[in-house]
């Protein structure tokens, strides 16, 4: 009889456990569902196209093209009034040759080209380091030619 108890015992505790464990699993699952409610794919899916349908994408698109142009047009204003200032010197600072490389490649990649492009093949070609000759008398001539180019 002793070694049906056992049995007995052990088979209660068994199938205790068997329920103890589903009864915790189940409990944990409820919990994760309601704390992470499924997603409503195609509930988005019908918000995304609502609001692809109020996005006038002709508009934006031109929109984009004007803005385009107006950059590359600002950028190569930038680029001749660095050039002409350059070639008017005879030199350009390295730092200032590599912020216009930047601009260059930017200005590139967007479509602009042409004349930005000998402008910046001639900027890359001047020296990096001012050349000889009294600073002063430099600094001069640069104050009379934009006191002139004012008139």
């Amino acid at each position: 009889m002793n070694f049906l108890s056992v049995e007995v015992v052990t088979s209660l505790a068994g199938l205790a456990t068997g329920f103890g464990v589903s009864s915790v699993t189940t409990w944990l699952l409820s919990r994760f569902d309601r704390r992470h409610p499924a997603v409503d794919v195609d509930r988005i899916v019908r918000r995304i196209e609502e609001l692809n349908e109020q996005i006038d994408l002709s508009t934006l698109a031109d929109k984009l093209d004007a803005l385009n142009n107006a950059v590359i047009e600002l950028a190569y204003l930038r680029i001749r009034e660095r050039h002409e200032t350059a070639m008017s010197h005879g030199w350009m600072h390295p730092n200032e040759k590599h912020v216009l490389e930047r601009l260059y490649a930017a200005y590139h990649s967007i479509g602009g080209n042409g004349v930005g492009t000998q402008m910046i093949e001639e900027i890359r070609n001047l020296p990096s380091v001012q050349p000889r000759g009294d600073p002063a008398r430099r600094m001069c001539e640069e104050r009379k030619e934009t006191t002139n180019d004012n008139d």
